[in-house]
């Protein structure tokens, strides 16, 4: 049976930030014990999601091999006193949103550096877009963008993976964008979770949905919410 680490991009556990894993060499947690699963020693996941129930993003997977015998066990993982990493298995869809992890810092929020598109209903602040779209429709396009999202890459990436990947976007654009905090991180973790999709799976109108949503904050502006397909941009909020 295969096992998996998923790591921080410098190999460091995600559990303790000071424990770095070697490329190949063993590693031996001498002080480990039978009994519990999650009790002292090296924990290794039974797959790649179950791995993303104890890790985050920016991630990198390898495979891991047990060297010594099972000290605990439960559904998702082993825990063993000595092991070593295998080869890197990182999938694509974890490398297309690592990369979208290191866009959000640079996203110049309110900035408007580049011109509104014409199809956008754009007003001045954030207050005004709301009342505008006070009695319409909110966000249906975007809400079927993100359920066709998560049901695509749970059936491929796995359920806790498309979690992880929302929540790092999501806490990554709402520490950065103040006030507007909640709108941004809903749209960062919608564009994480559609890049956490395998290629093929999402219908093309989610997907241009999805990326004309961020692209409002990329221009430096903030999205409230769709009405019937159409944006509702504020410049202020």
């Amino acid at each position: 049976m295969k096992y998996y680490k998923i790591l921080r991009l410098n190999r460091a556990s995600w559990h303790e930030p000071s424990f770095i894993w070697p490329a190949r060499k063993a590693i031996e947690i001498t002080q480990a014990e039978k009994g519990d699963p999650c009790g002292v020693g090296l924990h290794l996941a039974k797959s790649i999601n179950d791995g993303f129930r104890y890790a985050k993003f920016p991630a990198r997977v390898f495979e891991a091999v047990p060297l010594s015998p099972v000290l605990g066990e439960d559904d998702t993982k082993i825990r063993v006193a000595r092991a070593r990493l295998g080869a890197e298995v990182t999938p694509d869809c974890v490398v297309r949103v690592n990369e979208f992890m290191t866009t959000i810092p640079k996203v110049r929020w309110f900035s408007a550096r580049r011109p509104a598109r014409s199809e956008w209903q754009v007003f001045d602040t954030r207050d005004a877009a709301r009342d505008a779209a006070w009695n319409a429709a909110w966000n249906a396009a975007g809400e079927a963008a993100r359920d066709a999202a998560r049901d695509a890459a749970g059936e491929a990436a796995g359920e806790a993976a498309w979690n992880a990947a929302w929540d790092a976007a999501w806490d990554a654009a709402g520490e950065a964008a103040g006030e507007a905090a909640g709108d941004a991180a809903g749209d960062a973790a919608i564009y994480a979770s559609m890049l956490i999709c395998p290629r093929g799976k999402l219908d093309p109108g989610h997907i241009a949905h999805i990326k004309a949503r961020w692209d409002v904050w990329q221009r430096g502006y903030g999205l409230l919410c769709d009405v019937r397909g159409v944006l509702y941009v504020y410049r202020k909020p």
